[in-house]
């Protein structure tokens, strides 16, 4: 085999590698490296923790949608939606939510998915104390809201 297919080869396999460490010293995520998140900590109790993102419906604001589909912001994963709209919640980034909000109306007006009009993003926190048997997944002990974003009423027919 020639040298430079053998350096070429070397060079990918580091830019793998290093791309891993560099992604498990930063503790972030860039595709298609990643530190792990799910498995990079040691939990020591059962105690469970998740952000719930749910839409406001534009018709009854007390109905809520759970936003879960992957149609409604494909082709992101539900997994890294629920990640950035939770992080979006914790640091009040009206801007994120707002984008979230007008993808889905955008999607949703192009029969790219089935969803109700929205007028709002709420993004709970569910807690639990799991059982060995996870028997209360559906009941969580814990519902927080961490934030809620409203489409101003001005904005709403003007492109979402």
């Amino acid at each position: 085999m020639r040298p430079w297919r053998v350096w070429l080869v070397y060079g990918i396999v580091a830019a793998l590698v290093l791309g891993h460490l560099m992604e498990i010293a930063r503790q972030s995520e860039h595709w298609p490296f990643s530190n792990y998140p799910m498995w990079a900590r040691v939990t020591r109790d059962w105690n469970v923790r998740v952000a719930d993102p749910v839409g406001v419906t534009a018709a009854n604001p007390s109905l809520e949608v759970k936003l879960t589909d992957p149609a409604y912001f494909a082709p992101m994963p539900v997994y890294y939606q629920r990640l950035n709209l939770e992080r979006a919640a914790r640091r009040k980034r009206e801007d994120m939510l707002r984008d979230y909000l007008a993808r889905y109306e955008r999607r949703r007006e192009a029969g790219e998915h089935a969803g109700p009009a929205l007028r709002g993003i709420r993004v709970y926190e569910n807690a639990w104390l799991m059982d060995r048997g996870a028997s209360n997944v559906p009941t969580p002990e814990r519902r927080t809201l961490l934030y809620e974003y409203q489409a101003p009423a001005a904005a709403k027919g003007a492109g979402q």
